[in-house]
């Protein structure tokens, strides 16, 4: 197989509708993508060319070494993570490779700018990226005052190259906003550095984990999943290749507009 080179994949991002000035969210697959002519690289800088100078690219990178599940519902940090867990550093922390070897890349792009959550932490590179990823507050992941509410007012794009439907991180903002009883809320707590010093903080939010018990269930589509496999269904978004990877592009405001209907349509309140 030959490498795609940055020149291609940037004609297949046009044909895809990328356009310039647009902000776009990448969840992507480098194996599906298939060999690149300079590695990772090139599909991060064929996304900035065709987006160009005004416009920017997104995308999750998380922590690798979050202490979420070790502080999960715990109302005191466990005194052996207390003690040992480093503080997170966005210049420095790496990313979670669960979210695909891609984001690393973009995090240590020249110009990336990173949040400061650490488990839920977007790294933005693009003439907005400072805004959209700052502020962004322990106990607002991805609802309101978080950088996917800025990625929307921007009419954000989600390029969704060769990955699954459970990766549209866009749908936890409709899951923070849809009217429904029985919403989940955790607790945990993080270790940031606040003038050279390890201090934790500990915060409530939004299980995006499973936002109702019956999407929590292992080894069964969450919400997300749920949601993105309906709307996709209706035929709206776009859809084409990108190296080898089947490629869609979704408009960001438009599946979250449609999960909260879908969230509110399925558990309403009672009257």
């Amino acid at each position: 197989m030959h490498p795609s080179d940055k020149a291609s994949i940037v004609r297949q991002l046009e044909l895809l509708g990328v356009e310039r000035g647009d902000t776009v969210m990448v969840h992507a697959s480098l194996r599906a993508v298939g060999p690149l002519a300079n590695g990772p690289v090139t599909l991060v800088e064929a996304i900035l060319e065709r987006v160009g100078p005004e416009g920017n690219l997104m995308a999750l990178v998380s922590w690798n070494e979050s202490p979420y599940e070790e502080t999960l519902g715990h109302e005191v940090v466990p005194e052996e993570v207390r003690e040992r867990w480093p503080a997170f550093d966005p210049e420095t922390a790496p990313s979670y490779p669960g979210y695909g070897a891609l984001n690393e890349f973009i995090r240590t792009y020249p110009g990336a700018r990173r949040s400061a959550h650490p488990d839920s932490s977007m790294v933005a590179i693009g003439r907005d990226a400072e805004w959209l990823v700052w502020p962004h507050e322990m106990g607002s992941a991805y609802g309101p005052g978080s950088p996917i509410e800025r990625f929307l007012k921007l009419g954000g794009k989600v390029l969704s190259i060769g990955a699954g439907e459970d990766a549209v991180t866009v749908l936890h903002f409709a899951e923070a906003l849809a009217d429904i009883p029985g919403k989940r809320r955790v607790t945990y707590s993080m270790p940031l550095l606040h003038s050279g010093t390890r201090e934790w903080i500990s915060a409530s939010d939004w299980d995006s984990n499973g936002i109702l018990d019956e999407y929590a269930v292992e080894e069964k589509p969450d919400a997300v999943e749920r949601i993105a496999r309906d709307y996709l269904a209706l035929g709206v978004h776009k859809e084409g290749l990108v190296g080898r990877a089947r490629t869609r592009l979704i408009d960001a405001n438009a599946i979250v507009g449609f999960g909260i209907a879908w969230l509110e349509q399925r558990h309403r309140r009672a009257l």
